[in-house]
């Protein structure tokens, strides 16, 4: 089986079946706006007989903890249907979210796709201490990154503001997603910045609400994704994969 689909104007589903195994192909954005899509399709590619998923994140150009969140869903799916999910060539963006979020620990992950195929004796979870193993076996040893940071270019101020402004228009559907109010605090650093003249105050509160969302994962709402993803290109902190 070969299909091709878009989830969503940021991100890309490919996938194809061979010897039982479902290899599916990720080419965008992993996150709050293309999860709900994302979660459906993926779960489509799982039935009884046919539950051994591996997903290839190497063209992942950003990801967040509400987009992990349906990678760890769709795997506890996958093992009730006997079956498993591997992740494959995990691009940085992604590898460093995995690492924030603690995940690492609770998804197998391979350095590339023929790796994950071929599998191992046991599966490496990123657990201290297995990196060795891992290595044996041919999982990728946890996708720990400890390349440096580009230095941040503080946004356009005209932009930041019209983004900030939006966002917090939406603070009510925010608060909803949130129901263990984990954003609270960086909500109302950046209502207190937008009261402010100071820019780089605002560019920081700003930035200290994406990071939240690489931590925390939200209830699915349009809102919110449409607000973050917004905020998220004018501070432009994930470049693009490049085409290859």
């Amino acid at each position: 089986m070969n299909s091709g689909t878009t989830v969503n104007p940021g991100l890309d589903l490919s996938a194809q079946t061979a010897g039982g195994i479902t290899i599916a192909e990720l080419t965008g954005e992993l996150d709050i706006a293309s999860a709900p899509a994302l979660r459906e399709q993926l779960l489509s590619l799982l039935r009884p007989g046919s539950s051994r998923l591996v997903i290839d994140l190497s063209r992942v150009s950003f990801c967040d903890a509400s987009g992990l969140a349906v990678l760890v869903n769709t795997a506890r799916r996958a093992r009730l249907l006997g079956g498993f999910l591997r992740l494959a060539a995990v691009s940085p963006q992604v590898g460093q979210v995995l690492n924030i979020t603690g995940l690492h620990r609770h998804l197998a992950n391979f350095p590339t796709v023929q790796a994950a195929v071929t599998g191992a004796q046991a599966a490496h979870h990123g657990k201290p201490g297995a990196a060795a193993t891992g290595r044996a076996a041919g999982a990728h040893p946890g996708p720990a990154s400890r390349r440096t940071a580009p230095p941040l270019v503080p946004a356009d101020a005209g932009e930041l503001r019209g983004a900030v402004a939006a966002l917090l228009g939406c603070a009510d559907a925010w608060h909803d997603a949130d129901p263990r109010r984990r954003f609270t605090p960086a909500l109302r650093a950046l209502d207190r910045a937008r009261d402010g003249t100071d820019n780089a105050a605002l560019d920081t509160a700003a930035r200290s609400l994406l990071s939240a969302l690489a931590r925390h994962p939200l209830t699915p709402s349009p809102a919110v994704a449409a607000t973050a993803t917004r905020l998220r290109r004018v501070l432009n902190p994930a470049p693009r994969l490049a085409a290859t």
